[in-house]
């Protein structure tokens, strides 16, 4: 067996449009905008740099079934420039973008191999000799619920280095729609020495054996804030014995960050704005030169507290923040700033005092779960017109939330005004 050496890329989301960041700032959504773009330029950047034999695309390439011409020419520019470099190109398409969606009359290079609905065997070639054998199938439509790996076959013979390309659920990850749903079993009995998988956003290697790896290499590119940290693909390398040794390599022109900031110990909003400025510093410095956008979360019991209560004084502190930020490349945007904090008193202590608030307090925390349970019998009741029914856990936590909300309702304001 030849070694060879090959990119495994997923999920490109080409063209995936920007959802309420150009309405903030022109400048860091036109940046996000164009993102998706650039981290495809860079998966064609590291294929040359490696020159390695062939990449790989495990599915969703763009956003959507309909597919604008830009991205389908950026795309095809994309591929034509591996060919020119003797890189062959294989695509399957997932379900953000199957093969039911609409098209443009594009002419694509020969070096690039596009998997229709059913599987089929493609093979990867250096100076026209066979190096590995590719098996794939792409979506005919959108909802592919079926196990599609059940349809794949084994390698006819041996010779060659077997991969199988595949946009699919492994395992059934709940943060992602069940398509093509399938377990590693299902994946090892096809006898393919390497598994290139798509729809997971997330990389990693979910199983690998001396005879199996199976990988995610997640996305290319970040397009929210559930999506922080690196995004990129793995370059993969097969010698002589066919023994796999992998390594992601980043991608991402934006990155997504999220973190917390305690209020614990801050006594004015002007602490809380340096406290804020310092996170988004930190966010800033881990995106290694990238542009950053950022999303924190403020926590803890304080002062503060009371000066974020309203929202108009909340959405004009986030205004002042922006408006600090020299949007320079590499720049840190604060995308969104949410308020978990909690009021300056101990609630136990609270419930004790004889007055209405503590005695609504003691009985809030002194009622039964049964009895939670029973008034919120008609909301979550668990039958198809109601949510499902609640954890005692889940009421727990619920209860205590709004021993939280009726703190911060019914506590007198005793906060005086600054001396004259």
């Amino acid at each position: 067996m030849q070694p060879f050496k090959f990119v495994h890329a997923a999920d490109l989301h080409i063209d995936s449009p920007v959802v309420g960041l150009k309405s903030r700032n022109d400048v860091v959504g036109a940046r996000v905008q164009e993102a998706g773009y650039e981290a495809l330029d860079n998966l064609v950047k590291l294929c040359l740099k490696e020159a390695v034999d062939f990449l790989l695309v495990a599915g969703d390439v763009y956003d959507g079934a309909i597919r604008s011409p830009r991205a389908q020419l950026r795309f095809r520019d994309a591929l034509a420039k591996l060919a020119d470099a003797g890189i062959q190109s294989f695509v399957v398409h997932g379900n953000h973008d199957p093969l039911n969606g609409r098209y443009s009359s594009i002419r694509w290079p020969d070096a690039a191999h596009f998997f229709g609905a059913e599987p089929e065997w493609a093979e990867a070639t250096r100076d026209g000799e066979s190096i590995a054998r590719i098996q794939g199938v792409s979506y005919p439509q959108r909802d592919v619920t079926e196990n599609l790996a059940a349809r794949f076959s084994e390698p006819p013979d041996g010779e060659l280095f077997s991969i199988g390309l595949l946009h699919c659920n492994l395992g059934g990850d709940p943060a992602h729609p069940n398509y093509a749903p399938c377990t590693v079993d299902d994946l090892k009995a096809k006898q393919h020495t390497y598994w290139a998988l798509g729809h997971i956003h997330k990389s990693g290697v979910p199983y690998r054996d001396q005879f199996t790896t199976i990988v995610y290499p997640g996305n290319v590119q970040a397009r929210a804030a559930d999506e922080p940290g690196a995004r990129g693909c793995y370059v993969v390398q097969v010698d002589g014995a066919g023994v796999v040794d992998l390594e992601f390599r980043a991608l991402d022109v934006v990155r997504w960050d999220v973190r917390e900031v305690s209020i614990e110990g801050l006594v004015g909003v002007d602490d809380l704005r340096d406290e804020v400025m310092n996170a988004l510093e930190v966010a800033l410095l881990a995106g290694d030169g990238r542009d950053v956008v950022c999303r924190l979360t403020l926590t803890g019991r304080g002062p503060v507290h009371a000066d974020l209560a309203d929202p108009v004084a909340k959405e004009e502190f986030v205004d002042l923040l922006q408006a600090d930020l020299p949007m320079i490349t590499p720049w840190v945007w604060l995308e969104r700033l949410t308020d978990e904090t909690k009021p300056d008193i101990d609630l136990e202590d609270r419930a004790q005092q004889d007055d209405f608030l503590g005695e609504v307090l003691k009985r809030a925390g002194s009622t039964a779960t049964e009895e939670f349970q029973a008034a919120l019998a008609e909301v979550f009741s668990g039958r198809r017109d109601g949510l499902e029914k609640l954890e005692d856990k889940e009421i727990s936590e619920l209860v205590d939330e709004a021993r939280w909300y009726l703190a911060d309702l019914l506590e007198p304001d005793d906060s005086a005004a600054p001396a004259a």
